[in-house]
C-alpha cells in the first residue's frame, strides 16, 4: 500500500490506531478512522472520527479511511443529481433560465438577497410564488443578510430557506412536464421518480431501501454507500456515465456549479471557497457532516462522512482528503487555509486552540 500527501499526524494519536483495519471482515462492524483533530496548546483535546471514499469513474474503489461501505444519507450532496433530469430532459434548457440559475438549483445557498431574488425568477417561470414551497424557513446561513433581516425586524421567508434553488427548480420542472404542483416532494410524485430513476440507472446499481427517507427541507433523501456518492461525484466531474459515453447534463450541471460557486453555497462557505481556490475541483456539501468532490483532471470521487455529524469538523476534513488524494497542490489560498485549520477563540476572543484535519487514506493495491 502506498500513501499519497501524508503529513504528520498528531504525536498523541497512536501509529496502530491510524493503521487499523476499518472494518473486521468477520462482523462487518465499522470502524471509523481521525478525520479531524481539536488542539488545545498544541495537544488533542477531541477527536472526530468518519469516513472515507475515493472512487473513479468506473467505480472502482482507490482509497479509503474507516469503511467506503458505511451507508450514508447524502443530504444537500445530493443536489447536483437531483437537478439531473431537469437538464437531462431538456426542460432547463427550454426555460430560458441562466447557468448561475442552475448553480442555485443544484446549491445550498446563504439566503442573500441576490440568491433569494434569483429564486423568485425561477418560481416566476413556472407561475408561481414563494407560498408553493414547501421547504420551510430558517434564519439565512449569511451572516450579513441575517443581521439585515434582523435589524428591520423581518422574518426570514423560505426563499432564505439554503434549499430554495432545488425546490423552486423541482416545481419549475413539475409544471413543465405537466406534473402536480402542489404534491411535489411525495416520493411517489413523477419529478421525485424520475430523480431516483435516473440516478440509479446512472450509477448502475439499485438503492438500498424501497422508500427513501426525507431530507431536512421536506424533499425525499436516499440512503446510499459513501463509495457510490463518490462514485457519482466521480462521474459528474468527468460529464459521463460509467462506460464513459458522454451526459451532456451532467457536464452543464458541473460547469455551471464551476462558474457560480457563490450560488453553490456563499461567501465564506466551503464549497464556494473550494471550488475558487482548486482548479479541477466541482464539491458539494450535506447536512451532518457530509461532503462530496469531484476531480475534473482525473475523474475521481471523493466522498467525506464525519461520524459525529459535527459541521465544524467538515471543512477541516474535505479539505483534508482532498489535499490526500494530491488536489491541493503547492500553493493554498489562506482562505482554504483557513478551512483546512479552523482557529478556535474563547469567549474573550483569545485563540486557544484549532480543529486540523487528520485524514490519512489507505490505497487499494493496484
Amino acid at each position: 500500500m502506498t500513501r499519497r500527501g501524508a503529513s504528520a499526524p498528531p504525536e498523541t494519536v497512536h501509529e496502530t490506531e491510524r493503521q487499523a483495519p476499518a472494518v473486521d471482515p468477520q462482523t462487518r462492524a465499522t470502524r471509523s478512522e481521525p478525520l479531524a483533530h481539536v488542539l488545545r496548546a498544541g495537544h488533542v483535546e477531541s477527536v472526530h472520527r468518519g469516513h472515507v471514499a475515493v472512487v473513479d469513474a468506473e467505480g472502482r474503489l482507490l482509497a479509503r479511511a474507516g469503511d467506503p461501505h458505511l451507508l450514508v444519507f447524502p443530504r444537500s450532496a445530493f443536489k447536483p443529481f437531483q437537478a439531473f433530469p431537469f437538464v437531462a430532459s431538456g426542460a432547463f434548457a427550454r426555460s430560458g433560465l441562466s447557468d448561475a440559475a442552475l448553480a442555485l438549483i443544484s446549491g445550498s445557498h446563504g439566503g442573500t438577497d441576490a440568491h433569494a431574488a434569483l429564486a423568485r425568477e425561477i418560481l416566476a417561470r413556472a407561475g408561481v410564488d414563494e407560498r408553493a414551497l414547501r421547504c420551510g424557513t430558517h434564519t439565512p446561513y449569511d451572516e450579513a443578510t441575517a443581521a439585515a433581516l434582523r435589524d428591520r425586524r423581518e422574518k426570514p421567508g423560505p426563499l432564505r430557506h439554503n434549499c430554495s434553488g432545488k425546490h423552486a427548480g423541482m416545481l419549475l420542472y413539475a409544471q413543465m412536464s405537466g406534473a402536480s404542483l402542489d404534491d411535489y416532494v411525495d416520493p411517489a410524485h413523477p419529478v421525485q421518480r424520475e430523480i431516483f430513476d435516473r440516478f440509479q440507472d446512472l450509477l448502475g446499481e439499485p438503492f438500498v431501501d424501497p422508500v427513501p427517507a426525507i431530507d431536512g427541507c421536506s424533499a425525499p433523501t436516499p440512503r446510499i454507500p459513501l463509495r457510490t456518492l463518490a462514485h457519482g461525484f466521480a462521474l459528474l466531474s468527468r460529464g459521463a456515465d460509467r462506460a464513459g459515453r458522454p451526459v451532456p447534463a451532467l457536464a452543464r450541471i458541473r460547469d455551471a456549479m464551476r462558474a457560480h460557486p457563490d450560488m453553490v453555497a456563499g461567501e465564506g462557505r466551503l464549497d464556494t471557497i473550494v471550488m475558487r481556490a482548486v482548479a479541477n475541483v466541482v464539491c458539494k456539501a450535506g447536512a451532518e457532516a457530509v461532503h462530496a468532490a469531484g476531480l475534473l483532471d482525473r475523474g475521481i470521487g471523493i466522498a467525506v462522512k464525519v461520524e459525529d455529524g459535527s459541521r465544524r469538523a467538515l471543512g477541516p476534513a474535505a479539505v483534508g482528503a482532498l489535499a490526500e488524494v494530491g488536489a491541493l497542490g503547492a500553493a493554498v489560498s489562506a482562505a482554504l487555509a483557513e478551512q483546512a485549520e479552523q482557529r478556535l477563540q474563547n469567549n474573550a476572543g483569545l485563540e486557544v486552540g484549532a480543529i486540523r484535519g487528520s485524514v490519512r487514506l489507505t490505497w487499494e493495491e493496484s
